[in-house]
């Protein structure tokens, strides 16, 4: 048997939409604060116990201006009842007994006694309407013990293991002070200040490599040309015709920018949001100064007009084909790309947490050997790009990420024929030897762009993109522009144009969706706002509405502890 080494890159994806509502300021949800203190830090620190684990990491900008956010002291609508208990007043406290259960209910809160109490206290129940009813079965002490649970139970296990306050108080388990309330958030606070930090000194010492992403995470395809959509998806029903290089342009120029910020060099790698990419992205991404970039597999293929085979187990039978860089060139420019194995990533992501840790990483090895085996017979070196999610799949392993991914990375520290490796020193080692001409313009779901454009709801969001935006140019070009203003609206509108917006509408249930189109509605207010313009009176009302069975909000969907905007008002 062949003694050929085989590579093998792990992709994180960190990404959170933008939470800033642009007309009132305020960070609306909390997860960029949570996933830093679950997954973002503890994902980077695990990697220091094993020193020959190289990996790569995608932290988005809208991300990381978050965290600075937070630092700067900003607080999100679960940050704002997260105050004294005696000082709640019944919209605080029903938005405590409505969110502050937001976590796994089977694998995380039944794990703690007290936990689970006041989830039975409540009723368990998901409807905000629902809840107003049982606030008078809490006392104080019982409000003051939820926030602790809440804002405890979002720190990864394993630092709250090691940590002599926070594993205190999981032993304490109820009656927590106010001292320890505030001692928690003192603590999350901390670890989201750590993230960047942690990131760069691993970078710095070689040990991963950090990639960025178009700013505020757009479907750079659809900017470039909204009907790039058709290429996968003839017949495909689209809005009018969105075609703004130059947007796509300003979104990797502030990327660039950030990164060199934060990093103290520019960035290698970049990820196309949603691994979505069309020949134009190419040449942009080239035109940017970035060496290389990474799609799905499913784009591999029909690029190529192959397919990958694979046998009743999911091991590749042609990985000649999908184990190794490409040149791709297109639209005038080229770059080098990696294409993920779409299974074994799904598998971390999906499937994996059911089985026990253990034998999770072993499955995960033993593939990783049969693939090094099943190319024997193809000379050179090969790479398997394991790439997806860094932070939602956690939530439902067994104990989190931490048994799984110790197991996993201890395997891989003594496998001496699997080197792991970040993707730039692979390259770097191994330049591409293949040529791609006709990248297929597709994503990672179902390598078309269907998810963001081509039903009736998500056209008309781009249809108000769209105005919005020619009302921007429209203001460029008058006699009354002013500089500062127009910067203003530019960049309300490349947070309109994030991917998180019209990835919820018409895909996930009402209750999910309204707040992204609620959210979208506002950052093209605050455009208008900034250009002195009337604001249309379609931005006044929702896009979407529940179906049969769903149940509608009872304020505005944005609403916090006290409503932002009451149900009929308007939102200027």
């Amino acid at each position: 048997m062949s003694e050929q080494l085989l590579y093998v890159a792990f992709v994180w994806n960190q990404h959170q939409p933008f939470y800033r509502d642009a007309v009132s300021g305020e960070l609306i949800m909390p997860w960029v604060r949570l996933h830093a203190c679950k997954d973002y830090y503890q994902m980077a620190a695990i990697l220091e116990s094993y020193p020959k684990v190289r990996q790569t990491f995608n932290l988005t900008p809208s991300l990381l201006e978050q965290f600075e956010c937070y630092l700067a002291g900003e607080e999100d609508y679960y940050q704002k009842v997260n105050k004294p208990a005696e000082k709640l007043n019944d919209s605080e406290k029903q938005y405590l007994l409505h969110h502050y259960f937001d976590i796994h209910w089977d694998k995380v809160i039944r794990q703690y006694p007290r936990y689970q109490e006041l989830l039975e206290l409540q009723g368990w129940s998901r409807e905000p309407e629902a809840v107003r009813a049982v606030m008078e079965r809490y006392r104080p002490q019982d409000y003051r013990d939820l926030q602790v649970w809440f804002n405890l139970a979002w720190i990864d296990p394993q630092i709250r293991q090691s940590d002599p306050l926070l594993s205190g108080l999981v032993e304490k388990g109820r009656n927590f002070t106010e001292a320890e309330r505030r001692s928690v958030m003192k603590r999350q606070r901390d670890l989201v200040g750590g993230v960047v930090p942690l990131h760069r000194r691993l970078q710095e010492r070689g040990q991963i490599e950090i990639m960025t992403t178009p700013y505020y995470h757009p479907i750079i395809p659809l900017l470039i040309d909204s009907c790039s959509a058709l290429r996968a998806s003839p017949g495909l029903p689209l809005p009018r015709r969105f075609q703004y290089p130059q947007d796509a342009c300003e979104q990797l120029a502030m990327a660039r920018a950030q990164y060199q910020r934060l990093f103290g060099k520019l960035p290698q790698g970049i990820w196309p949001s949603e691994m979505a990419v069309s020949p134009e992205t190419v040449a942009l991404f080239a035109t940017y100064g970035f060496d290389w970039s990474i799609s799905d597999e499913q784009i591999l293929a029909r690029s190529l007009n192959a397919e990958i085979i694979r046998d009743g187990y999911g091991h590749v039978l042609n990985g000649d084909l999908l184990y190794q860089p490409y040149r791709v060139r297109g639209a005038g420019g080229e770059i080098a790309m990696v294409f993920r194995d779409h299974h074994l990533s799904n598998r971390i992501g999906f499937e994996y947490q059911h089985f026990r840790p253990e034998d999770a990483a072993a499955d995960l090895v033993h593939r990783l050997q049969k693939i090094r085996e099943n190319l024997s017979w193809s000379p050179g070196n090969h790479l398997v790009t394991l790439s997806l999610d860094g932070e939602n799949a956690w939530e439902w392993y067994q104990g989190d990420k931490g048994p799984f991914l110790h197991s996993l990375y201890r395997r891989l520290s003594e496998e001496p024929l699997l080197r792991c490796c970040t993707v730039s020193d692979y390259l770097a080692a191994n330049p591409p030897q293949r040529i791609i001409d006709n990248l297929f313009t597709g994503s990672w779901v179902d390598h078309n762009l269907t998810r963001w454009i081509g039903t009736e709801n998500k056209n008309l969001l781009w249809d108000y993109l769209l105005e919005a935006r020619e009302a921007v140019e429209h203001y460029r070009q008058s006699n009354s522009c002013q500089p500062e203003r127009l910067k203003e609206a530019l960049h309300y509108i490349y947070i309109a144009e994030g991917s998180d917006f019209p990835w919820w509408i018409d895909s996930m249930p009402y209750y999910l969706a309204a707040p992204f189109e609620a959210l979208f509605r506002r950052h093209l207010v605050a455009v208008y706002r900034s250009l002195k313009r009337a604001v249309p009176d379609h931005l006044r009302h929702p896009l979407i509405h529940p179906q049969p069975g769903e149940s509608a909000f009872y304020n505005d969907p944005l609403a916090g502890p006290i409503s932002m905007v009451p149900s009929n008002s308007d939102p200027e």
